[in-house]
């Protein structure tokens, strides 16, 4: 039976949430296990058989190729998807060419970023809930709206990202919301910001009132 299980190596603690968050989106049964360092990504490695590995090429203890040639050691066929912030660096470096990889700028948008998730995660052997096109064929399930500027937007949140919105339709705070989902304010504030793309609106006040024409997020908000 294929492993559902999914290595992130990433140092960033946003970054590292924003990308757990996205995995559990697309693969609802994956076991994500979380590493800062190349170490710690060992440690981790000896215990489990994660399918995937997802990981940042600039880490505390590793940086660039070398990050490649650690993780091709640790498993010579395990597919591998490289993210960094540096293209230049994202470039530069040579996969290894006994396993499936792909290479991903942090700088993609949601849909480039979820494509490529998605494929990896296929390729992988892990079970996946949704297809790239999603986005564009929501209608026939009645969850296709109509966003800021008119056009239709079939929005994907978290189910973070839906207790946020939860509770910002309720009133809260970026303080209060933190409180009740044990974040800080700057994860909130991250969260909204990603919220505020998704959904293709400039604030708190159209995100709600948007957030509140979409039956499907108000009722799986707190499930």
């Amino acid at each position: 039976m294929p492993s559902n299980q999914i290595l992130v190596i990433e140092d960033h603690p946003l970054f590292a949430t924003g990308i757990k968050d996205l995995v559990e989106f697309v693969a609802t049964n994956a076991d994500i296990l979380c590493a800062a360092s190349i170490a710690h990504a060992k440690e981790l490695f000896s215990k489990n058989s994660p399918a995937l590995v997802i990981t940042d090429l600039r880490l505390p203890d590793c940086h660039g190729q070398d990050v490649i040639d650690t993780l091709a050691l640790m498993s010579a066929n395990l597919p591998t998807l490289i993210m960094s912030g540096d293209d230049t660096l994202l470039h530069s470096v040579v996969p290894n060419q006994h396993a499936p990889s792909w290479t991903l700028s942090k700088s993609e948008g949601f849909e480039q970023t979820s494509a490529v998730l998605l494929e990896a995660l296929t390729r992988a052997g892990v079970q996946v809930q949704w297809r790239p096109n999603a986005l564009s064929n929501r209608q026939t399930n009645g969850e296709h709206i109509t966003g800021r500027l008119g056009q239709n937007n079939g929005i994907q949140l978290t189910h973070k990202q839906q207790q946020v919105m939860h509770f910002l339709a309720s009133g809260l705070s970026n303080k209060e919301i933190a409180r009740k989902l044990d974040l800080s304010p700057e994860t909130i504030k991250t969260h909204l910001r990603e919220i505020f793309t998704r959904m293709n609106v400039k604030n708190r006040t159209q995100a709600v009132s948007l957030y509140r024409k979409i039956p499907r997020l108000n009722a799986s908000a707190m499930a």
